[in-house]
């Protein structure tokens, strides 16, 4: 059995995207914790274009185009677009671009004040939406598959070590699972780099960073044997040189790396994309508490993994469908008993928020919840 996973950094354009609708958003609930915020944005080029709505403040905006901007051009520096890059081990003048100061921001995003009779509507689901969760009883990958947990964790790595490579690239694990034991199959990376960096000393660099990283990652663990690849199982640029990336290689939309932000390919994704909305929307609120309802259960339970399925009509405060599933090692599911459930309060719009202080913790990402 092969176990496939996915990375990809926060320089791929649609990474980017991502990023800016994200901080946005955890911009203006910062400043009203009831904001409505619905926003999808697209790059290319040096171009970033940014629409949607905002409504949020009692009695004035919280926001305004020029923020919006200073967010949009942050979000590049933080990929690090405008940093030097290195090729053959020297530090060049020249700087991994589209430059932040130049980039033409379009903007056409409705800002406006909350209205008390809309601040009223937000406990209520705004509209129809299934959500999925799970959990893996595995504390040493935070109770994700292990394909996705090597995936993420190593692409997290890599991007701290942005002085190899530029800033867009990939992470793709193929991991051999048979009688229990992992082993690799095959670990790709596609990763940008300036056209004067010889293959054969870009290749050093990468491979010594990725042992690095596997040996912190996996040393020690119940998967000590990825902790070390050959050369064999490691492909890097298999298609030849990348250098032209990031939004001048390709364009860039948010809310399209679903498999990446969830759970990987090998679980069904349900909802939508979490970047660009509030916290009161049921794909950003829903998704997490059907994620840490399968959390608790495989911890208090002792299941081998957990499968959750909330679902929510337009106008209600609460799913009217929640359910659990068991997984066992060989895939058979089993109906979680409804005992075992919380009740159909703890699912409320109002009471994830509040639980989870949304609003406060700027959470980005399924993953923090463990």
């Amino acid at each position: 059995m092969i176990l496939v996973a996915e990375y990809v950094s926060p320089g791929h354009p649609d990474r980017l995207c991502d990023a800016i609708v994200n901080n946005i958003v955890n911009y203006v609930v910062s400043k009203d914790k009831d904001a409505l915020c619905g926003l999808e944005c697209a790059v290319h080029t040096n171009k970033v274009f940014v629409d949607g709505r905002i409504a949020a403040g009692k009695n004035r905006r919280v926001i305004n185009q020029d923020k919006i901007k200073e967010i949009v051009r942050q979000v590049y520096r933080d990929a690090h677009y405008g940093d030097r890059y290195t090729a053959n081990g020297t530090s060049h003048d020249r700087c991994w671009h589209p430059y932040p100061e130049e980039l033409e921001i379009i903007l056409d995003v409705c800002i406006e004040r909350l209205s008390d009779d809309e601040r009223e509507l937000r406990k209520y689901s705004d509209d129809q939406n299934i959500v999925n969760g799970y959990a893996l009883n595995s504390p040493s990958s935070d109770y994700f598959p292990v394909e996705h947990y090597a995936a993420i964790r190593r692409g997290e790595a890599l991007s701290k070590e942005s002085h190899y490579h530029g800033p867009d690239f990939k992470v793709l694990v193929q991991i051999d699972k048979e009688n229990g034991n992992l082993s690799w199959h095959r670990l790709t990376i596609s990763a940008q780099h300036h056209r004067d960096e010889y293959y054969k000393q870009f290749f050093g660099y990468i491979k010594s960073c990725i042992d690095s990283i596997l040996d912190r990652l996996f040393s020690g663990t119940p998967w000590n044997s990825l902790s070390k690849i050959d050369n064999s199982c490691f492909y890097l640029n298999g298609a030849g040189d990348f250098v032209q990336g990031g939004p001048e290689g390709d364009n860039g939309l948010s809310g399209k790396k679903l498999c990446v932000d969830f759970y990987g390919p090998s679980v069904p994704i349900g909802g939508g994309a979490i970047y660009g909305k509030d916290p009161h929307k049921i794909d950003v609120c829903g998704a997490l508490r059907a994620r840490e309802l399968a959390v608790k259960l495989v911890k208090e339970h002792v299941f081998h993994s957990v499968f959750t399925t909330l679902a929510w009509s337009p106008g209600e405060k609460a799913p009217y469908i929640i359910e659990a599933y068991e997984i066992d090692e060989f895939g058979t599911k089993f109906k979680v008993d409804d005992s075992l459930l919380p009740a159909r309060d703890f699912f409320s719009i109002e009471c994830i928020n509040n639980d989870l202080n949304l609003a406060d913790r700027k959470i980005t990402s399924i993953r923090d919840i463990k």
